[in-house]
């Protein structure tokens, strides 16, 4: 797991090892042990976050040259930021934005600035005008649903007492360290505490007290065990896995290996709602899938040459995924082992939120479980996500914000 500069994008546990090959894989089950020692209530120096489903993500705070309060989405970041220092500056950064999210910007840049927040800072906004007081399975509660999942909390929970006289609301999860925007370093975490108190702003807080979580000593042991089987799935998979991470691009004929495909695969998966529970049909199912994926590549060439030369690309890996049968279950194995052990932590931290959530349907609210956690361990951030659940919500249900 590398360093995050900028906390452009999360990845998943089990995906490291598609990342980074052996030195992923070896980084998931370092992950994976201050998890344990955490989860055994023994001292540690990771932290764990709640991840919410908020939108738009907002990053905002004192500039580090002019020392102004700025606000704007991650276009803060890039070569020609867009940086809103009053609702003016909204409607000339964020013109062609929808109106939805030239609202919320606004917000943010009239409310924000009573915190006093002394550095750099970003979150994911939770709500502006857009709470409701519903009763959902006969409990009162203010609601509010900022991207995919709808977040409902007591109308007399001291949380529900703040929103309700609230204009916007808002969970900081990171702040940056530099003296230039354009490579300024993400670190987990916010400095809410220096922050000053306002009425009119929520700021939740999202780390997760894991002095409270309860596990089952069965399940403890067997999060252990599977620690010490990933390890030596690691150690049997990592020449594969290396040579799977050289062989992955988005130019040239690696563009079309295999191994570029994978991470496209496993998300078909998800959005079909399977599991990677046989290797076997696992390995059929992704041939499948690239002999689809190529055949299209196929017919997008108008020369028969092109064509012929694509087709090769088909047919050699195809003969790739035949030729490395026992290495590709070997991966799916622990692809399953990895996510079997993120199912145990999910679980055992979904018992302490406080926010009910809820989907969305056309038959009224379906109860879900949170969009998942950030783990924090040796200044890398890494999420865990129930992505056969949220996942699969998030690729078919459409979103407010792309």
């Amino acid at each position: 797991m590398a360093n995050i500069t900028q906390l452009k994008h999360l990845e998943h546990i089990e995906d490291e090892m598609l990342n980074y090959g052996v030195d992923g894989c070896d980084a998931a089950v370092s992950a994976m042990k201050e998890m344990l020692r955490m989860l055994g209530k023994k001292p540690s120096s990771g932290y764990m976050q709640t991840k919410w489903d908020g939108a738009p993500a907002v990053v905002c705070g004192k500039h580090p040259v002019n020392g102004m309060f700025f606000a704007g989405t991650k276009s803060v970041f890039n070569k020609e930021p867009k940086i809103c220092y009053d609702e003016a500056d909204v409607d000339i950064m964020y013109g062609d934005a929808s109106n939805d999210l030239q609202e919320k910007l606004k917000f943010c840049v009239k409310y924000f600035p009573d915190l006093n927040i002394p550095t750099v800072v970003q979150g994911d906004l939770l709500f502006t005008s857009d709470v409701k007081e519903e009763e959902v399975d006969g409990e009162k509660l203010y609601t509010f649903t900022p991207n995919t999942i709808t977040y409902g909390i007591p109308v007399d929970h001291p949380i529900g007492t703040q929103i309700k006289n609230a204009k916007i609301g808002i969970v900081f999860h990171t702040h940056y360290t530099g003296k230039e925007l354009t490579t300024m370093s993400a670190k987990g975490g916010a400095p809410t505490s220096q922050f000053s108190k306002s009425d009119n702003v929520v700021v939740v807080e999202n780390d997760t007290e894991m002095s409270d979580v309860s596990v089952d000593a069965s399940k403890l042991k067997k999060f252990e065990a599977n620690v010490t089987i990933i390890a030596q799935m690691c150690k049997k998979s990592g020449k594969f896995l290396d040579h799977l991470v050289e062989n992955m691009g988005t130019k040239g004929d690696k563009k079309f290996h295999v191994a570029s495909y994978l991470k496209q695969f496993f998300n078909a998966e998800i959005k079909a709602s399977r599991s990677i529970t046989d290797p076997k049909k696992a390995l059929k199912s992704l041939g499948e899938f690239y002999h689809e994926k190529m055949g299209k590549e196929v017919n997008k060439m108008k020369s028969v040459q092109k064509q012929a030369e694509r087709r090769k690309m088909l047919y050699d890996g195809l003969a790739y995924l035949e030729d490395n049968e026992q290495a590709f279950h070997a991966m799916f194995n622990l692809y399953r082992k990895i996510q079997e052990n993120k199912t145990i932590v999910i679980e055992a931290l979904d018992n302490l939120e406080t926010f009910r959530t809820f989907v969305r349907t056309d038959k009224g609210y379906k109860v879900t479980a949170p969009e998942g956690y950030v783990l924090h361990h040796n200044g890398d951030m890494i999420k865990l996500v129930n992505r056969i659940e949220f996942s699969y919500i998030n690729f078919t249900l459409a979103k407010q914000w792309r």
